[in-house]
């Protein structure tokens, strides 16, 4: 797989413990161990077409495509479909397809054009994504100087390769990070340098375990989190990012990877103890997505995301068989949020419970920068998931109305609160709201496995199959080839 690690820089070091190769393909230049700095001269940026995207389909769903297809195809759309995703073998014989056909509506050569053509059909009130495809490699060439002023010059892009890990160190981040696998350096569409690493599936989780989870936690719930990391993986490997050349970046719009320097011994152990296992369900893999504390209660995928119920992710109580107590979601969510009860994931104080208090005049700040509303008049909580995580916040101003809908955008209304688990009390004045208190429980999405809650369940002795049993309903433990 390959990992966009470093990019929008013109200058980079490496450096290698034994000699270093750079170069392309056969043309390889042997460079001393050491540290090499390289400054990008010539650059060309890589030629790219820009797709509208409309629309995914199954391969199953074939004659709902075809349909589709002739739609856009009668509006004068060279309307297309692009298959995309992997599908994976297992020992018992199953066959996981994760393919999607995306619906290209129009390819064009600029992204000005790709932008103006969904300004459009959103007006339509049809929701539409743009993304680029690589269709040819930049070029250019740099200059790599060694720390004894030996010099040598390199056309882009180029790969580099050593018999032991290999530090980089941007100019943004001045710290060494190691990587034991192939590194590419490439020229950006914004004519910078990109640098990017090839290497297998259970070597890039070992690097990234430890960036998800503290690594000292017991190791039954480190098991677990690289089961849903892998899945997570293995899932998504060729989707969003492949048209342009790579699998994943390195942050956590994807999620974050150490490289060697972010690795460790229980991490690894814990990766190799699972090797090649997955969760699977429907005849493909799970989405086995993580948050970091459920606040006592898991939620469903569609009230947090804009995606179909996955029977997978469905929310549920943190607690041993037959412990749910009296003071549920479903019961009351004041008196929910102002208990204790003893979840799995209880043990995080800071983040099964919390407090936060919000002027009406910081929230009015915040509101106004997306939503004209004027001078807030009232918080209004609407409907709530199973795990009483708002759906929705109506807020009345002085000059309009808003609803906030979904779990991240609330959070982010009321500045970045842990969860949408939450209760809020009005304090009022002669004028009107003062300002908010809000009760909340639980840091992240609260979707699918609760870290904290498997770390609960390791210490109870519980392993990682039940685990993950008890965070993704029906999902079964598989091992892939």
């Amino acid at each position: 797989m390959r990992i966009r690690l470093y990019h929008g820089f013109t200058q980079l070091t490496i450096r290698g413990d034994s000699p270093i190769e750079m170069g392309n393909g056969d043309a390889m230049t042997s460079l001393a161990a050491g540290s090499w700095t390289l400054k990008l001269g010539q650059a060309t940026p890589p030629r790219r077409h820009f797709h509208v995207f409309s629309k995914t389909f199954k391969p199953t769903q074939s004659q709902e495509m075809e349909a589709y297809l002739v739609q856009w195809r009668a509006r004068g759309f060279p309307a297309e479909p692009v298959l995309l995703g992997l599908r994976f073998s297992t020992e018992s014989g199953q066959i996981l397809d994760g393919r999607e056909y995306w619906i290209s509506v129009q390819r064009f050569e600029n992204e000005k054009d790709a932008l103006a053509l969904k300004s459009s059909l959103e007006k339509e009130n049809v929701w539409v994504w743009v993304r680029p495809q690589l269709v040819q490699a930049g070029a250019g060439s740099v200059t790599a100087i060694s720390g004894a002023g030996q010099a040598a010059t390199l056309r882009l892009p180029l790969t580099v390769k050593s018999g032991a890990p290999l530090g980089v160190v941007t100019p943004k981040d001045r710290e060494e990070h190691r990587y034991t696998g192939v590194l590419d350096l490439a020229v950006e569409p914004d004519s910078t340098l990109a640098i990017f690493e090839t290497l297998p599936v259970e070597e890039y989780l070992a690097g990234v375990l430890p960036s998800e989870m503290p690594a000292l936690w017991p190791a039954e719930a480190l098991k677990a989190q690289a089961v849903a990391a892998r899945s997570d993986v293995l899932g998504h490997m060729a989707l969003k990012r492949i048209l342009e050349g790579f699998h994943f970046t390195n942050s956590e719009g994807d999620r974050v990877y150490g490289g060697f320097s972010g690795r460790h011994p229980a991490a690894d152990a814990a990766v190799q103890a699972t090797r090649g296992q997955v969760l699977a369900g429907g005849f493909r893999i799970v989405p086995a997505v993580f948050s970091s504390n459920c606040g006592g209660w898991t939620e469903n995928n569609d009230t947090v995301w804009s995606s179909p119920p996955e029977p997978a992710l469905r929310g549920t109580a943190d607690f041993p068989f037959g412990k749910i107590p009296a003071a549920s979601p479903g019961a009351s969510m004041s008196r929910w949020l102002q208990s204790q009860p003893a979840a799995y994931c209880s043990g995080d104080s800071a983040g099964f419970r919390w407090k936060r208090r919000i002027t009406a005049a910081e929230l009015g700040k915040l509101v106004n920068q997306q939503h004209k509303v004027g001078t807030i008049r009232s918080v209004e909580p609407g409907e709530r998931g199973v795990s009483g995580r708002l759906k929705s916040v109506k807020i009345v101003g002085s000059e309009g109305t808003v609803t906030i809908r979904k779990e991240l955008p609330i959070r982010q209304a009321f500045d970045g609160l842990p969860s949408a688990m939450a209760v809020i009390q009005e304090e009022r004045g002669p004028s009107g709201p003062v300002a908010y208190t809000i009760i909340g429980g639980g840091r992240g999405h609260g979707v699918g496995l609760c870290q904290h809650g498997a770390r609960g369940m390791a210490l109870q002795g519980i392993g990682h199959a039940e685990i993950l049993a008890h965070y993704f309903a029906g999902a079964t433990l598989e091992q892939v080839r």
